[in-house]
């Protein structure tokens, strides 16, 4: 198994943290922070993904900063990259832009659903793209926790 890169890494970090805080509690503090993180993980292994198609993820003229997850998706796609889950990842994305940037607070039901959207997400997209499973990266705790057997 090839070593993942720092980003991918950085992804299964975020990922598993999210995931961790969704797990632990229904409180709003946890829901919010399994948001954010669950975000920046897809975000994360998007950009892991235009890297490995050896494209800048850099917006151009501009070695500061990133390109956005809409951008990611726009490179990806036009290397033939598909993404049925698109509709409810970009629902995270809004849900993560209300939490960050208009104190949004949401329910556990709401969480529930963008971490199990998220991780079907994950579990296709690194066997596709990457050629990974995602239990080998992720606790299976809460793989199983979240999607059910």
């Amino acid at each position: 198994m090839a070593t993942p890169s720092p980003l991918l890494r950085s992804a299964f970090e975020f990922l598993e943290h999210g995931l961790f805080h969704h797990l632990r509690s229904d409180t709003t503090l946890d829901q919010k922070f399994a948001i954010l993180h669950v975000d920046q993980a897809v975000e994360l292994v998007l950009k892991a993904r235009v890297l490995a198609f050896k494209v800048s993820i850099y917006k151009p003229n501009n070695t500061k900063e990133t390109i956005s997850i809409y951008e990611a998706y726009r490179i990806l796609e036009g290397k033939g990259c598909k993404f049925p889950e698109r509709p409810n990842l970009e629902l995270l994305h809004d849900e993560r832009n209300s939490i960050q940037h208009k104190y949004a607070s949401p329910d556990a039901k709401t969480t529930a659903f963008h971490m199990e959207n998220s991780l079907k997400f994950f579990r296709r997209f690194l066997r596709t793209e990457f050629g990974l499973k995602l239990g080998d990266y992720i606790p299976q705790e809460h793989i199983r926790d979240v999607l059910g057997a």
